[in-house]
């Protein structure tokens, strides 16, 4: 099933003090000021903020799905195809992208 983009509205907006803003022209998301998402102009894609092991660990692991798109210590963020993700898998990811905004 593809994720919409409606769908990952709803899933940051179960996320305690996640607010959608605007960065570049696009939607992201953000928690005490900081964004740990966002969406493509197009909104077919989310990146997300990610340690950097885990981000790597995605886009080698399923690189139809994920690419890395900033690979910095000692976080990097990871584009997402939203029509090719598991709906559970990126909650998860979109949960702890939020903790580690959340918690720094």
């Amino acid at each position: 099933m593809s994720i919409t983009p409606a769908r990952v509205r709803k899933l940051v907006a179960g996320l305690p003090g996640a607010v959608e803003s605007a960065h570049h022209g696009h939607p992201d998301f953000r928690v005490q000021k900081k964004i740990f998402a966002t969406l493509s102009e197009a909104e077919d894609r989310a990146a997300l903020r990610l340690t950097q092991l885990e981000a790597r660990e995605l886009a080698a692991r399923q690189p139809t799905v994920f690419r890395l798109v900033s690979d910095r210590e000692p976080y990097s963020y990871v584009s997402v195809q939203l029509d090719a993700v598991d709906a559970e898998q990126l909650a998860d990811l979109l949960e702890e992208a939020w903790k580690l905004r959340a918690a720094g």
